[in-house]
């Protein structure tokens, strides 16, 4: 397991395919550079990057925002989405898998030690087997519904967060569906962190940011 500690606090995921949906005019607006300028100046310990598409496009999605991040955003540490042979070459700081990516087994024994590896969770059983991995982090969920995934879980609601919380050491990151509306009721349950896309890549990305910051922080 990674050595340094993950402290709680937002998680925004850069979603390749959620930003290329968007209205032009708010797609000139998320310049890489901006944007990881302001997640420096706010203290975003973490953000994720997810590019699923194939590789060609994908790879300099990725490239572009890890170099505006390194550059603008030093102290933010870079997760991949499931992008596991990239990790070392694009000098990520760790990856993020689901269940039915690479197994985090897998990411473990090719990263070492001192990268991060996080890895989707929808169950207690499956937070169980997160447990014995030596994962550094869980997501869980979705905790509400949400449309930027297709192949959702069940949704688990605040009351089986609470008791996923309760349940583990890990850490554990809420994912699906959370909105700056219903973000102080998932900071209650006692949850690490929240990941969040729609929430806050919109057009007034700048804004949705330093309220969900505040709102967390609160």
């Amino acid at each position: 397991m990674s050595n340094a500690p993950l402290p709680t606090a937002i998680l925004p995921i850069v979603d390749a395919d959620w930003l290329a949906n968007l209205p032009s005019a708010t797609r000139q607006t998320l310049q890489p550079d901006a944007v990881a300028r302001l997640l420096h100046e706010l203290a975003i310990p973490m953000v994720q990057l997810r590019a699923k598409g194939d590789a060609e496009s994908a790879r300099p999605f990725l490239e572009t925002w890890l170099k505006a991040l390194r550059h603008q955003a030093p102290d933010t540490r870079i997760i991949l989405n499931d992008r596991l042979a990239w990790v070392a070459p694009l000098q990520a700081d760790g990856v993020h898998v689901g269940q039915g990516d690479t197994p985090a087994a897998t990411c473990r024994r090719e990263l070492g030690r001192h990268r991060i590896i996080g890895l989707s969770t929808h169950t207690l059983a499956e937070i169980r087997q997160a447990e014995a991995l030596g994962v550094d982090y869980i997501g869980f969920g979705p905790i509400f519904p949400t449309t930027t995934k297709r192949d959702t879980h069940a949704v688990q609601g605040v009351d089986t967060l609470t008791r996923m919380v309760e349940a583990t050491a890990l850490p554990l990151v809420a994912i699906g569906g959370i909105t700056l509306e219903n973000l102080a009721e998932v900071a209650a349950t006692g949850a690490q962190g929240a990941a969040l896309i729609s929430a806050l890549w919109q057009t007034d990305w700048e804004r949705r940011l330093r309220i969900a910051v505040e709102t967390w922080r609160r």
